[in-house]
């Protein structure tokens, strides 16, 4: 798996950064730092967990969370390894793994971004998700070149390219709305654990 490219306006450096990313590969994940458990799944249980979300009413505060594309201090983070959200907007929880809550929120892009939030930067005290995460940990193959993303709504950010031939940890299913279908899966970047969403209909079991 591949960085996605930067654009620059100097051509040199554009082929520069294209040849540097090149070799950068997006291999299976393994446990990060922080995580809750790293069973060996089962392509049943992976068929059958579901992500949902839902909105916390009561955060009511204007604290900044650091998020993580996985539960784990040395996974990767976006926005060039700034990404934060503001409680002082929406923010919906999926569940816990250990020490961290899944989170998603939108961008000020207007898309939405899905990560981790390590429980010691969360300083309210009025968290209602209290659903433990119970991810598939199945090993799957991607049939198809497809985008890395944490953005489940709109693709509006990528954060790596697979291809086709690549294998991933398969975590969890994921829909929004009726809309696409999307496979919530692990892997590593560069040595860094990194978690996102590829296209379901990408995966083989």
């Amino acid at each position: 798996m591949k960085r996605p490219h930067i654009l620059s306006v100097l051509i040199v450096f554009a082929l520069l950064i294209s040849l540097s990313v090149s070799a950068m590969a997006l291999s299976k994940g393994a446990p990060g730092l922080s995580d809750y458990q790293y069973p060996t799944g089962n392509e049943t249980g992976a068929r059958q967990y579901k992500l949902s979300f839902r909105l916390e009413q009561h955060l009511g505060n204007k604290d900044k969370w650091p998020v993580y594309t996985a539960p784990a201090l040395d996974a990767v983070r976006a926005a060039d390894g700034k990404a934060m959200v503001h409680t002082s907007g929406d923010v919906y929880t999926a569940c816990w793994s250990g020490a961290w809550l899944m989170i998603r929120y939108e961008k000020n892009n207007g898309g939405q971004r899905v990560g981790w939030v390590p429980r010691s930067s969360i300083n309210s005290k009025t968290i209602q998700q209290d659903n433990n995460a119970d991810f598939a940990y199945w090993t799957i193959t991607l049939n198809r070149d497809c985008a890395l993303s944490d953005d489940p709504l709109y693709e509006s950010d990528v954060l790596a390219y697979a291809s086709r031939g690549e294998t991933l940890t398969y975590l969890a299913h994921y829909q929004y709305n009726g809309g696409r279908e999307y496979a919530y899966v692990r892997g590593e970047l560069d040595g860094q654990p990194i978690c996102g969403f590829v296209p379901f209909e990408a995966i083989d079991w």
